[in-house]
C-alpha cells in the first residue's frame, strides 16, 4: 500500500481526529451556509474515526474549532459515487442531496487523486510522408521494419496532481511542425492547476505571459467515473479518458 505523505498541519488535524471522534454524543447536523462560497457547494473535510461504507464522519476543513460532523453515505456507496478509500486523516470533497443536507451524493478522497496518472498515444502517418536520408527521400512504407517501429512507438503522456492545486505535465509535446517526420503524435494539454468544483475535477491549462505570469487559457471540466489506487477514468465533454497509475 502506497504511504501516504502528510504535512504537519496533516498530522496535527490527524491527532485531533483521533481524540475527537471517539465521542459517542450525536453529531450536528452539516450547516450547509458555510459551504456554498463562489458558486461552490461542495463540502470539504477531514475523514474522522469512526467512517464506514454507510457514514461518513468528518471534521471541516479548513478546521474552524468545531465538533465533527456526519453524513450518510450509503445511497452515495450503492451508486458506486465514493470515489477512493476512506481513511483518517484524509481529505474530502462532498456533494449533499438538496433536502436537508443529511446524506451524500459524491464523495471524492482527494488526496486519492494526487498522484501520478498517465496514458498511452500513437503517432499517425502524415500523408504522402518522407524521410529525407541521404538526399534520398523515402516514404513511410519504404523505410526498414526496425525504423517503422521506432517512428509508431507508443508515448506516454499524462499530468501529475500534486498538493496545493499543483499539476506537472507528464510527457513531452511532439512537434508536429517537423515536416521531416513521417509520422505525427496528437498534442498534449499541459495543465498546471486542479480544483475540486460542485463535485467535479477542473484541470486549468496555462501559460506564462510576458512578465513569466501563469495565465489560463482552457479549463477542463470532468465527472469521475472510477477512482481506484491503480486506475482514473474521468467523463469530459469529448468522452472517456481513462489513465494508469505510474509511480514517481
Amino acid at each position: 500500500m502506497q504511504m501516504k505523505h502528510f504535512s504537519l498541519l496533516g498530522l496535527m488535524m490527524a491527532a485531533l481526529l483521533m481524540t475527537g471522534c471517539g465521542q459517542k454524543t450525536p453529531m450536528p447536523i452539516v450547516n450547509k451556509t458555510k459551504a456554498v462560497e463562489n458558486g461552490d457547494s461542495t463540502l470539504y473535510g477531514l475523514v474522522c474515526e469512526g467512517s464506514n461504507d454507510s457514514i461518513l464522519v468528518y471534521l471541516p476543513d479548513p478546521y474552524d474549532g468545531s465538533d465533527p460532523d456526519t453524513l450518510d453515505i450509503l445511497y452515495a456507496t450503492r451508486q458506486h459515487q465514493v470515489f477512493g478509500r476512506l481513511q483518517v486523516g484524509d481529505r474530502v470533497a462532498i456533494m449533499c442531496d438538496t433536502v436537508g443536507y443529511k446524506r451524500a451524493s459524491v464523495v471524492i478522497v482527494t488526496q486519492d487523486l494526487q498522484r501520478q496518472w498517465c496514458y498511452k498515444v500513437k503517432p499517425r502517418i502524415r500523408r504522402r510522408a518522407e524521410l529525407v536520408n541521404d538526399s534520398v527521400g523515402l516514404t513511410y512504407w519504404e523505410l526498414p521494419d526496425t525504423l517503422q517501429e521506432q517512428l509508431i512507438a507508443e508515448r506516454e503522456y499524462g499530468f501529475n496532481l500534486k498538493a496545493d492545486s499543483v499539476v506537472l505535465p507528464v510527457g513531452m509535446r511532439q512537434n508536429n511542425n517537423d515536416e521531416a517526420s513521417p509520422v505525427e503524435y496528437p498534442p498534449m494539454k499541459r495543465y498546471r492547476q486542479w480544483y475540486i468544483r460542485n463535485g467535479r475535477l477542473h484541470l486549468v491549462e496555462t501559460r506564462l505571459d510576458t512578465l513569466g505570469n501563469a495565465t489560463p487559457i482552457s479549463t477542463d471540466t470532468a465527472e469521475l467515473v472510477e477512482l481506484t489506487p491503480d486506475t482514473l477514468v474521468l467523463r469530459m465533454a469529448d468522452g472517456m479518458h481513462g489513465y494508469y497509475h505510474k509511480a514517481e
